[in-house]
């Protein structure tokens, strides 16, 4: 017969019921529920750094643009060490040495009102040069390029010589001593002559005796008529001019005298004497100035020496040692320096205008899209030098050195030129993302976007990246198909693993990179969820 299973259940639970009573714990061991334990670990996102508005992207190149290592910049302001150019981090920044990158980036102190600032540029085999930074950014960017070009030692239109000497007794000499920077090759020509005299005493900047077994009397010369001239003058000639005339360099060279490795600045009881190669259209009688630079606080300053001239040289005394340049006076260019884009396009990366010339040197930087650029201000026409009858050839070239105009020839700067950009390369421009998350909660966000980015192809100097509004990073005038290392610089947060990443074959597809951070840990709260503001 079949049995029903609900009868069974029924009588089951009656059999239960009639073991044990009731189900109640009569025992006397009351139930206590769990009692609060530890809080709970939660891991937290380290603190975001300040945001970045405005950096300055400084690099050292030659002529070629290819990065110089190992460069020194020391940054001058009002003819003192800088105290408002600051690192990434806040830390000040006087003097610093570029990396294997050719660069590095600075910004200006929070708060600083600081307009421009000068920056000694130095490297091994290299002429050492001054360079005014304009940090006003009236193109308002986030990301300011201040390229530094130095002039090889070996370039033509330059002629350097070292003479060393035995010719001392003491801190005096005890014969003349003469060094000429003569061309090599057939022309043998003299851009150059220091004559160091007997009987001379050999001073420091302070005035003290500088005493030694021998000197090294180093002289470096500039052909007149190159335009190399103007590429290695200091900057800053004409930064305290205040009258209708703009000085303009005929003759130029760098005279420095060592005893040991002690620099000779000063001279008692004579002189020495400076001998110029000059321009050979200079008129007769024309009156001459010389000023001189001092490479510790990146001025100029007027001497009162008197200037001889000679068949194709000038020559003048000096009681020290510097930078020399003999200057004959021009009008101001009432009317500045620009540049128009009459057709073609400034690639989305920007370009740098340079227009140099025996007579002339003027550098800027032209914004992506941009349709025209004010290279020299009519107000600072005289400042910078540029004077009404200026001429000197006008290039555009990008921060890898690719020429996107050449005039060719030398053309009139007191003015308006036009300009007709043609990309020597097919270029792309790239978006990176940046994501980071705790390598202890991969579900917890580093927020990394205050960071910042820089780029560089092989040889060439580091660029940094722009900003965007969403937090993107645009890596621009990429050479397609070209390899770029690309450096990502966290400011403080404490990235586990490398920095640093290849693009391979660079293309325009957008590209995210994500890195892990060590996370610090608190106990208590919800987690963490990001980085915070």
């Amino acid at each position: 017969m079949f049995t029903n299973k609900k009868s069974l259940l029924a009588l089951s639970v009656a059999s239960a019921f009639a073991l044990t009573g009731c189900f109640s714990d009569d025992d006397g061991n009351d139930y206590t529920p769990p009692g609060p334990g530890p809080d709970p670990v939660v891991v937290v996102p380290p603190q975001t750094p300040t945001e970045l508005n405005f950096i300055v992207n400084v690099s050292v190149v030659n002529s070629d643009s290819d990065a110089i290592a190992d460069a020194t910049v020391r940054f001058v302001e009002n003819g003192a060490p800088s105290t408002n150019i600051v690192d990434v981090d806040g830390n000040a920044v006087q003097t610093k040495k570029t990396t294997e990158d050719g660069g590095f980036i600075v910004t200006v102190k929070s708060g600083s009102e600081l307009s421009s600032v000068t920056a000694v540029v130095s490297a091994a085999g290299f002429i050492t040069r001054s360079f005014k930074v304009d940090l006003s950014n009236e193109d308002e960017l986030s990301v300011l390029p201040a390229q530094f070009q130095l002039t090889s030692t070996d370039t033509a239109g330059l002629a350097s010589v070292v003479k060393a000497s035995t010719d001392i007794s003491g801190s005096t000499t005890t014969a003349p001593i003469i060094a000429d920077a003569v061309v090599s090759g057939d022309s043998g020509a003299s851009l150059a002559t220091a004559t160091l005299p007997t009987g001379i005493t050999l001073q420091n900047a302070a005035g003290e005796a500088v005493t030694g077994d021998s000197v090294s009397l180093s002289v470096v010369g500039t052909d007149p008529a190159s335009s190399t001239k103007s590429s290695v003058i200091p900057e800053g000639l004409n930064a305290d001019n205040t009258s209708a005339n703009v000085l303009v360099p005929v003759s130029v060279a760098d005279v420095n005298l060592l005893v040991g490795d002690t620099k000779v600045k000063k001279f008692a009881g004579d002189t020495l004497k400076v001998t110029l190669a000059a321009p050979t259209d200079l008129a007769a009688g024309e009156t001459l100035t010389v000023k001189s630079f001092d490479d510790e606080t990146g001025q100029w300053s007027a001497d009162d020496f008197a200037v001889t001239q000679g068949t194709g040289t000038v020559s003048f005394e000096t009681d020290h040692l510097t930078w020399f340049s003999v200057n004959r006076n021009a009008n101001t260019c009432t009317d500045g320096f620009s540049v128009n884009v009459t057709s073609g396009t400034i690639p989305a990366g920007g370009l740098f205008v340079l227009a140099d010339s025996s007579d002339a040197y003027a550098f800027n930087f032209i914004r992506g899209g941009a349709t025209s650029k004010t290279v020299v201000p009519a107000a600072l026409a005289t400042a910078f030098g540029v004077y009404d009858g200026a001429t000197a050839r006008v290039r555009l070239f990008d921060r890898e050195g690719g020429t996107w105009f050449d005039s060719q020839t030398e053309v009139g700067v007191c003015g308006t030129v036009a300009v007709t950009p043609v990309a020597p390369f097919t270029l792309v421009n790239k978006e990176l993302t940046l994501t980071g998350a705790c390598s202890n909660d991969a579900d917890v966000a580093v927020n990394v976007t205050n960071s910042t980015v820089s780029f560089k192809r092989a040889g060439k100097a580091a660029r940094s990246a722009i900003k965007d509004a969403n937090g993107n990073f645009q890596l621009t005038n990429l050479r397609e198909g070209q390899n770029y290392d690309v450096t990502v610089n966290f400011r403080g947060l404490p990235v586990e693993g490398a920095n640093t990443f290849t693009i391979e074959g660079a293309n325009a597809d957008a590209l995210t990179q994500a890195f892990q951070f060590t996370c610090p840990t608190s106990t208590g709260g919800t987690g963490g969820t990001g980085g915070n503001g």
